[in-house]
């Protein structure tokens, strides 16, 4: 080869490295991007139904909805840069847009957990993936990105020592007890159990100028100058326990180590959370079970919670026939310890006085 063909084949390759090293990868425009995270479905509490993060450039919003769609929690935390920052980089850095839009494979091995959506919006770009809301048939990446996800949840519930104060001070003044005759409400102690999730456990005392908790209204009542111990018990920014003088449970309104009888009267077509639940046990039986073993079996799996006295009662009165809004021509009722009350109303129970 000539020297000159050598000369002029060196200054393009010379050319061509000094054009490369000036030309600089462009990085993807993320300041814009909005991440929903959305959970639903399985065996949950009605009430606590849907649950979706919605995370943007200044704020992460966690909204939790019932089953009608009425919202029942709304929690809100504003993002510093280098924390959006952090929650978008774990999209492009595990390959989330290489993903496909489903991982339930798994679907005859895992039940009542329900689904998780993972949705990313970016550049006008928005790639939706459905997963179970577990770990299992998921590939590494999407572990790791529902693991962030999972965490900004959790820093979103958190609130500080103020917030449960005034939300416990609010609460109790507001409850049955001190809104009958309660006065000089004061704080006494704080403290932050080390559990998942966190428990902020907080106690306050007042003065009841009669005997007895609750509403009292028509009631015969010593007029008694009575001191008064309240623990309450907060998590993920809710009331879950609130205990007078270690005896009154003042959000169920009972005196704690009773019983309590309770109803359900389902619609017309309804088909109600243990009827669904058996149905999807893949349980074969020589004998079916009752109703009445179906509810009993339901609450002692789901809940580990012994359920006594279960009847399914016939009634003599006329109804419609209209689906999910006339009633049923039966009730169900059962015996439970008033401890575990909260969850029965939840699934549209009601407390038999």
């Amino acid at each position: 080869m000539k020297k000159a063909e050598l000369t002029g084949i060196f200054a393009l390759l010379v050319l061509s490295a000094a054009l490369a090293g000036c030309i600089q990868t462009q990085e993807p425009d993320y300041s814009d991007a909005v991440i929903k995270y959305r959970f639903y479905g399985g065996f949950v509490i009605q009430t606590r139904a849907v649950q979706e993060l919605v995370v943007t450039q200044d704020k992460a919003t966690l909204t939790i909805s019932a089953a009608d769609g009425s919202i029942t929690e709304r929690f809100e935390k504003a993002l510093e840069q280098e924390q959006f920052n952090a929650i978008v980089k774990v999209f492009p850095d595990n390959d989330f847009d290489s993903y496909g839009d489903r991982y339930d494979e798994g679907q005859n091995y895992v039940t009542d957990v329900g689904f998780t959506d993972i949705t990313f919006t970016a550049a006008g770009k928005t790639k939706t993936v459905t997963t179970y809301n577990v770990n299992d048939y998921m590939p590494a990446g999407l572990i790791r990105i529902r693991e962030k996800l999972q965490e900004t949840v959790e820093f979103t519930r958190m609130i500080d020592e103020n917030q449960v104060k005034k939300l416990a001070e609010d609460w109790i003044r507001e409850a049955p007890t001190y809104t009958y005759d309660g006065s000089d409400l004061e704080f006494v102690s704080y403290a932050q159990q080390e559990s998942y999730p966190v428990r902020h456990v907080l106690t306050f005392t007042f003065t009841s100028s009669h005997a007895g908790y609750g509403d009292r209204s028509g009631k015969v009542t010593a007029q008694v100058i009575t001191e008064h111990m309240v623990k309450i018990t907060i998590v993920d920014g809710s009331i879950v326990s609130a205990v007078i003088d270690e005896k009154w449970d003042e959000m169920g309104q009972f005196l704690i180590g009773s019983e309590v009888s309770l109803s359900y009267r389902p619609k017309k077509c309804e088909k109600t959370a243990w009827q669904y639940w058996e149905e999807n046990s893949g349980r074969v039986y020589i004998r079916m079970p009752t109703d009445e073993e179906i509810i009993k079996n339901y609450y002692a799996s789901v809940f580990s919670i012994e359920v006594r006295d279960v009847k399914k009662i016939p009634l003599d009165q006329v109804t419609c026939e209209a689906c999910d809004v006339c009633p049923e021509t039966y009730r169900f009722e059962l015996t439970s310890d008033a401890g575990d009350m909260q969850l029965f109303l939840e699934e549209g129970w009601t407390r038999i006085e």
